[in-house]
């Protein structure tokens, strides 16, 4: 390990210019694989931490602190989905907690936005001359001219969601909807079973049949591969169902390659299978389903040969695939974030849904689907956390106030024009606190958010660990912690536990947790609220003080004391949280719909203009029929550009981690993958630097050979740092920011460029 030490005499009030080491604290700290351990020393620590980005596992791990200083950080080996093991990200956190780019001071812009000219201030004068700017803001425009840009950085609770929540909540600003991921879902799945919580992911162990779809664990979801390995083990199946032909899939018994958001033409011919091979599981769906007459009458409109042709997968491997799950006796579907979003997301989320209810194997352990979120509203109480501060008007109602969101950021804070689901946004956006993201890398359509941003009347104020690519544009840069430095409660997506997160070591330098900050702005701001003055172990206690908690005995001191605790969900214990499927008994099986019962035919969906049964319409029948794109839209870009992630970062976690750095940027710029036919086509080589372009821009990338799509797909990774190429561009320069059919979710995966050799080749 390198020597870590501040940088000596840049006192507050130095400028510094560019990205010159000043700014920050640290020399880099080298990863050792293969660490000492200090066990039995003195002066050594141990404390429970549990991985705060946004994938599914949310790994529990245990930092080992010796005088202070974080030696080392792995798997929790008595965590059930953890089992010892982090992924390869997670291996690098000692690197990214002190990683030469850390900011360690409050930094106020004296340059111009991008010109790299900073100066370094005190706290206290940071907070001061923030809160002025807001308090003159909200004087000329009212509160809603300032929101927020946030999303899954870190994903505890009071980091997230409460510390800032009671800020903006008592500024009146403009809320945020946060939805790039499963909002789709959360329109298709209820459509079907009433629900949008997922089954228990450890119940796979009982599965007989893995079904990966619109997924690639391997890079996203670690710990699932090996759910599918003890599957193959235990003599079951692996099928994996993707556009791409992602790692599982070589390891699979049957894979199956659809044409991109094709999936309810998939579905529905599995379902023809079904029916007419009298396949079903005919107790199941009499009593438990509605609709079935006018799934059997859509199933009869059309010929396997059609729906073939629609989805990419031959009849022969419709049939095998349908007779493969019916004849299973627990088949899983491990439903992934990459099948949403599309401009068809939530109709084709309601498809995949029908597969589990025609078989009967919903209420079959280890059978039926699983997704992320279990449910564990009862664990927590956000209501304790979070006092009602909002805005009234004079008879005591709340005010209610605009909205913007995430995936349409860019045209949400336009100073002309602004609209969220095509309407207005009466209040122009004026002001933008960072945190938890990077705005600049992570929203899509970078173009018109920089349009925006650039402007000096756009007030940006950033708080981060790290010198991200949104700190070019901010007027404060605020040094933030790694989740490492600050204590906060979470729980995995998969299983549903209750995760403590400790404060391993101190912040850093002069960082602040989210908590701190938000609370000193709010007193900075003349604001007075007991909430306000709350630590994280007084949020924490107050955080679990639910009955349901009270029940599981899971308490602040037993949770700080192992770590993790996972609640008893019973059909007896949920009955006063969610005494439906999949919490129901089965003997009293009731799902949470109108009817009570799974609805094949839904009104929802007719009334919203699709089809109530499965909807067949895709990505193409979209752009064909938008009055914005049209044939000649297609024609002009050809190309569909798909946006995944790769196993090197989180969204844009460890994006600048030199390690990983090295393997994400191919000649100084981001990979872009393309078939050899779509390469001869357009005269480009492997390693040739090219530029992909569509109505929203331009990105420079270095293409790259593959043959794991079909020709007329490409892609690139997402949210790649822009300062880490030379050309600083990335995918979401061209990336949709167009809405999903119902639940207003994202469409990242949706879209189209052109794609052409650079006239200057990097070497």
């Amino acid at each position: 390990m390198q020597r870590r030490s501040f940088l000596k005499g840049v006192g507050a009030g130095a400028i510094v210019a560019g990205t010159s080491p000043s700014l920050f604290g640290m020399e880099q700290y080298q990863v050792d694989f293969n660490p000492k351990s200090y066990k039995n020393e003195t002066g050594v620590e141990y404390h429970y931490l549990t991985c705060p980005r946004n994938c599914r596992d949310a790994c529990s791990m245990i930092a080992e602190v010796k005088d202070g200083k974080m030696v080392s950080i792995k798997g929790d080996p008595k965590h059930p989905l953890t089992q010892g093991t982090v992924c390869v990200k997670g291996h690098t956190y000692a690197m990214h907690l002190y990683n030469a780019d850390r900011i360690m001071y409050p930094m106020k812009r004296v340059g111009k936005k991008t010109e790299g000219k900073w100066e370094r201030i005190s706290w206290d004068q940071a907070l001061k001359e923030i809160a002025a700017k807001l308090t003159e803001i909200k004087e000329k425009f009212g509160g809603e001219a300032l929101t927020e840009f946030v999303y899954s950085g870190n994903e505890g609770h009071i980091s997230k969601t409460i510390a800032p929540g009671n800020f903006f909540e008592k500024y009146g600003a403009t809320r945020l909807v946060r939805n790039p991921c499963d909002w789709p879902r959360y329109a298709g799945t209820p459509s079907v079973i009433g629900t949008d919580f997922s089954k228990d992911a450890l119940e796979v162990d009982e599965s007989d049949m893995y079904i990966s779809w619109g997924s690639n664990e391997s890079y996203t979801a670690v710990h699932w591969v090996r759910f599918a390995h003890r599957v193959k083990k235990r003599g079951g199946k692996i099928v994996v169902i993707n556009s791409v032909r992602v790692p599982l899939a070589n390891q699979a018994d049957m894979f199956i390659q659809l044409r991109p958001s094709s999936d309810p033409a998939f579905c529905l011919a599995v379902c023809k299978v079904l029916i007419e091979e009298d396949l079903y599981d005919h107790e199941f769906v009499e009593k438990y389903t509605m609709g079935f007459e006018d799934l059997v009458h859509e199933c009869s409109l059309y010929t396997y040969g059609e729906l073939s042709a629609m989805c990419g997968a031959s009849v022969d491997q419709i049939k095998v695939f349908a007779r493969l799950y019916a004849n299973a006796k627990a088949p899983a579907i491990m439903h992934g974030d990459g099948g949403q979003r599309h401009f068809n997301g939530a109709r084709l989320v309601r498809a995949v849904t029908f597969l589990p209810v025609l078989t009967g194997c919903l209420t079959k352990l280890g059978g039926g689907l699983f997704w992320a979120y279990v449910h564990v509203k009862g664990c927590f109480n956000f209501e304790n956390c979070m006092p009602d501060l909002s805005p009234k008007d004079a008879n005591g109602n709340k005010i209610e106030r605009q909205v913007i969101s995430y995936i349409e950021f860019g045209k949400g804070i336009q100073k002309e024009g602004a609209t969220y689901l095509d309407k207005p946004v009466p209040v122009p956006i004026k002001a933008c606190i960072n945190y938890n993201s990077n705005l600049m890398v992570t929203a899509p359509n970078t173009n018109l958010i920089k349009k925006r941003v650039m402007d000096d009347d756009f007030f940006l104020v950033v708080i981060d660990p790290y010198d991200i690519d949104t700190c070019d544009y901010a007027d404060y840069v605020l040094p933030g912690v790694t989740f490492m430095e600050s204590e906060d409660i979470q729980n995995d997506q998969i299983s549903g536990y209750v995760c403590y997160n400790a404060q391993s070591v101190k912040p850093l330098g002069e960082a602040k947790t989210n908590l701190e900050f938000f609370n000193a702005l709010a007193k900075a701001m003349g604001y007075t609220e007991e909430c306000f003055d709350w630590d994280s172990e007084t949020v924490c206690r107050k955080f679990l003080d639910t009955e349901f908690a009270k029940k599981q005995n899971i308490t602040y001191e037993k949770l700080k004391s192992v770590g993790w605790i996972k609640p008893f969900r019973t059909p007896e214990t949920m009955k006063d949280q969610f005494p439906y499927y999949p919490y129901a008994p089965k003997d009293k099986l009731v799902f949470g719909t109108e009817s009570g019962k799974a609805e094949l035919y839904s009104k929802t969906f007719k009334d919203a203009g699709y089809h109530p049964v499965i909807d067949l319409k895709d990505d193409w029948d979209y752009y064909k029929e938008h009055k914005d794109f049209g044939e000649s839209y297609l024609k002009k870009y050809p190309l569909y550009f798909m946006t995944p992630g790769t196993q090197l970062q989180d969204n844009s976690n460890w994006g600048n981690m030199p390690y990983i750095v090295k393997r994400v940027i191919v000649k100084g710029n981001a990979e872009l993958f393309m078939t050899k036919e779509d390469m001869q086509a357009r005269g480009i080589e492997d390693g040739d630097t090219v530029e992909a372009t569509n109505e929203k821009g331009t990105a420079i990338f270095t293409a790259v050979e593959t043959s794991q799509m079909k020709p007329g797909i490409c892609y690139a990774w997402n949210n790649i740092w822009l300062k880490v190429t030379k050309s600083r561009t990335g995918a979401n320069f061209l990336c949709s920011d167009g809405v999903s059919d119902l639940g207003n979710g994202s469409t990242y995966t949706a879209s189209f460029v052109e794609v052409r050799k650079a006239a200057k080749q990097e070497m």
